[in-house]
């Protein structure tokens, strides 16, 4: 019994089903950047409103919810290829980002 349960469970976890309200590839870059950005700012003392916390900033600027966010990154997770072109987009705009910093500190 234990068997057929532990295949059922892989065989649910496993699959490729694509969620209802998945987050486009673009716009999960976007997330995923300005997450990135907000954690790096931790650092920083920015004038962000105090009564919001980084991840409420998220969800209203891309109009999401905890759980679409959860359930896209699984289902990109699960499609490593996609998964790592959304990555490797966000780490290019990263090092973009940097050197135009580095550019107009010169």
């Amino acid at each position: 019994m234990k068997k057929y349960l532990l295949i059922i469970v892989l065989f649910i976890g496993c699959s490729d089903n694509i969620p209802e309200n998945l987050i486009s590839k673009e716009k999960m870059e976007n997330i995923i950047f300005d997450i990135i950005f907000l954690n790096a700012s931790g650092a920083f003392e920015f004038k962000i409103d105090k009564n919001f916390l980084s991840d409420e900033i998220i969800y209203k600027k891309y109009n999401i919810d905890s759980i679409q966010l959860y359930e896209s990154e699984l289902y990109y997770s699960k499609n490593p290829k996609i998964h790592f072109e959304i990555y490797d987009n966000v780490q290019k705009r990263i090092n973009k980002s940097l050197d135009s910093i580095k550019t107009a500190n010169k």
